[in-house]
């Protein structure tokens, strides 16, 4: 006896169908039945949770938060970005950097000109 016959789904005929085909994982059909299962009774059990244990409530929101932070920082990490458009990047910020670094040189040799311009006209 197969899971899908213990644990039937209420869905469209074809949403059955793909259910009941050989293609279907067996991942996709625990999630299908989890958020049946927390559609019909989530709002209840988490409520219930809060209450009874706290703890374990901020734990698994915690947990939430976390794996939402970690699925924003890949995609965010540049993979998307050819070696082209990362390239011309590092070009750009080794230009403002330069560019940087030069006028914080040009702005302390004009100080130190400065300063021993007045102190030798003391």
């Amino acid at each position: 006896m197969s899971i899908i016959t213990l644990c039937p789904v209420e869905k469209d005929d074809s949403e059955k169908k793909k259910l009941y085909s050989k293609n279907v994982s067996l991942q996709q059909l625990y999630k299908d039945i989890l958020v049946r299962d927390f559609s019909r009774h989530g709002r209840a059990v988490v409520k219930a949770l809060r209450k009874e244990k706290p703890e374990q409530y901020l734990r698994i929101i915690a947990q939430i938060f976390i794996k939402k932070e970690k699925n924003e920082e890949e995609i965010n990490n540049g993979d998307q970005l050819t070696d082209e458009q990362l390239y011309e990047i590092i070009r750009s910020l080794e230009k403002e950097l330069h560019s940087i670094t030069a006028s914080k040189t040009k702005d302390v040799h004009l100080t130190t000109v400065e300063k021993t311009a007045s102190f030798s006209t003391s």
